[in-house]
């Protein structure tokens, strides 16, 4: 019976519609929104619907945004029909918000295959902040903002300096890669979130410095947290990472779209 029961109360607490008059509601979504003293700002949002147009729905996300205080606005689509999700794609561009289809995969760290090449992991320093972001840019193709840093730091949790790595193939190699991560707890048996990873644009045209990357951290995290678990939510634009993380034996769920507005 466990899984049937359901906390009625907080249900309907974290449900929200938009009504004008006295007539039916217009509009409705679930919203959870980020305690005061939480390290991450992510209003989170889901089961959207609305009654003829998507614009009320609109004012009520609008007015949600207003009334809690975030950074960042994630929208899950799961179960929206596809015409609905065009309507809400088209409505809610105008308040900032990009569909993305994403897919969550997960990782237990005492499955960690062989390691092969490994390379090398250098922790973040405040003294290379600065170069951490450089590196990261030129990698990804922009330049995040000072608040997109900043919500990066603390995306899954308290930002732990010690699981934000720069990769190498020696400490006196140039860069050539980052995996940025994060947690909510530090045991044996942790729950890690990789935030981002990627490699310097030299290298990606192929997999095999990906693929080396991705497995170092897998290394590096299991020898700290060897009872823990890897999870990260990558966006299917970039498909590459995904197919990595499967061949190296992520699980990995169905893929699902989401409306979201992250700090630019």
């Amino acid at each position: 019976m466990a899984p049937l029961v359901r906390d009625t109360r907080r249900d309907a607490a974290s449900s929200f519609v938009w009504q004008t008059g006295e007539g039916a509601p217009r509009a409705g979504v679930v919203a959870l929104a980020p305690d005061p003293d939480d390290d991450e700002r992510t209003l989170r949002m889901a089961q959207p619907w609305f009654d003829g147009s998507a614009d009320e729905l609109v004012l009520l996300v609008v007015a949600l945004c207003e009334r809690f205080d975030h950074e960042a606005v994630v929208l899950d689509l799961v179960g929206v029909p596809t015409q609905r999700v065009e309507q809400l794609t088209e409505a809610l561009s105008g308040e900032g918000f990009d569909l993305d289809v994403v897919t969550t995969l997960r990782f237990e760290l005492a499955d960690a295959p062989p390691l092969g090449r490994p390379l090398c992991l250098e922790a973040w320093r405040p003294a290379v902040d600065g170069a951490v972001r450089e590196l990261v840019s030129r990698s990804e193709g922009w330049a995040p903002s000072e608040a997109r840093w900043a919500w990066c730091k603390r995306a899954y949790g308290p930002f732990r300096p010690n699981l934000w790595f720069v990769a190498s193939e020696a400490p006196d190699q140039p860069a050539l890669g980052y995996a940025l991560c994060g947690a909510r707890n530090n045991g044996v048996d942790a729950t890690i979130g990789l935030i981002a990873a990627g490699v310097t644009p030299e290298h990606r045209s192929s997999t095999e410095m990906l693929r080396r990357l991705v497995l170092s951290l897998l290394h590096e995290l299991a020898g700290v947290h060897p009872l823990g678990r890897l999870e990260t939510t990558l966006s299917g634009r970039d498909p590459k990472l995904i197919d990595i993380m499967r061949s190296l034996g992520f699980d990995a769920e169905a893929p699902r779209a989401q409306l979201r507005r992250l700090p630019s």
